[in-house]
């Protein structure tokens, strides 16, 4: 579900297209729905370049019932994904029941459990006091806090008929990740102003314009330049920083990257 509906239409139309149309195009009205369908491209173009759901979204390990559907949060989306594979390792060394989750920054961990051996088969779900998160990067650790109880033992059964392999798409989570607020809160601001310009780029690009035009208005006119490749350049340095950087909106959301920060002595 977009974030847009065809009540932002006119805010979008009156705040970011003005000037374009006035230059461009005096004479044509171009409608809502069309205007509405850049914006939701835009969105859908960032979220992807990001790396992120826009909207918070519970994702299930399972293909979920119409009653699991209906309970959804408000204003959430869902989606599935494929469990998490069981390795024999999980417990051992320092692996601390390590799960990287696809979807970040999460929101919540509803709950994680081992099915076996298929995706109704629960046999074992993970006490909540046992999950430890780093929500931006994605990262849960599971730490017992109590006598492991029946898991090893069934585990280890498991493990011993299947000759100690792991055991794919075992681990099933249900967790909520993506962004909230972003059209309301103070913070996601300059996101929300990419994505509008993105969408006012799409127009402009969507009426194959030249790469300069005249523009009359109240009497006065001046020339006007629009280059498109210099706007996308700009909407790429807000979302990943200036070039040779490590910043942008992608590092405030994800964290920074791989790349290493200071000098070798």
């Amino acid at each position: 579900m977009s974030l847009f509906t065809t009540e932002d239409v006119a805010a979008f139309q009156a705040d970011r297209l003005i000037i374009a149309a006035s230059a461009y195009w005096p004479s044509v009205t171009l409608s809502q729905s069309y205007l509405l369908q850049q914006l939701r491209a835009a969105e859908a173009d960032i979220a992807r370049q990001l790396k992120v759901r826009l909207k918070p979204t519970t994702f299930f390990s399972f293909e979920p019932t119409q009653e699991e559907i209906d309970a959804v949060a408000p204003g959430y989306d869902y989606d599935e994904e494929p469990g998490y594979d069981y390795s024999a390792e999980f417990f051992q060394a320092d692996s601390w029941g390590y799960i990287v989750t696809r979807a970040r920054p999460i929101i919540a961990v509803d709950y994680i459990r081992f099915a076996y051996p298929d995706q109704r088969g629960v046999f074992y779900s993970i006490p909540d006091g046992w999950i430890r998160l780093d929500k931006k990067i994605g990262h849960i650790r599971l730490v017992p806090t109590q006598v492991l109880g029946t898991l090893p033992l069934t585990v280890f059964i498991m493990q011993a008929m299947g000759g100690g392999r792991g055991v794919p798409g075992m681990i099933q989570v249900k967790y909520d990740a993506g962004l909230r607020n972003v059209k309301t809160d103070p913070k996601w601001a300059d996101l929300l102003d990419v994505i509008y310009k993105s969408a006012t780029l799409k127009v402009i690009k969507g009426a194959f314009l030249p790469q300069s035009g005249s523009l009359s208005a109240d009497g006065l006119s001046q020339s006007l330049s629009v280059d498109a490749s210099k706007y996308g350049e700009d909407i790429q340095e807000s979302l990943f920083g200036p070039k040779g950087s490590n910043g942008g909106l992608f590092s405030s959301i994800h964290g920074l990257g791989g790349t290493a920060l200071g000098a070798s002595a």
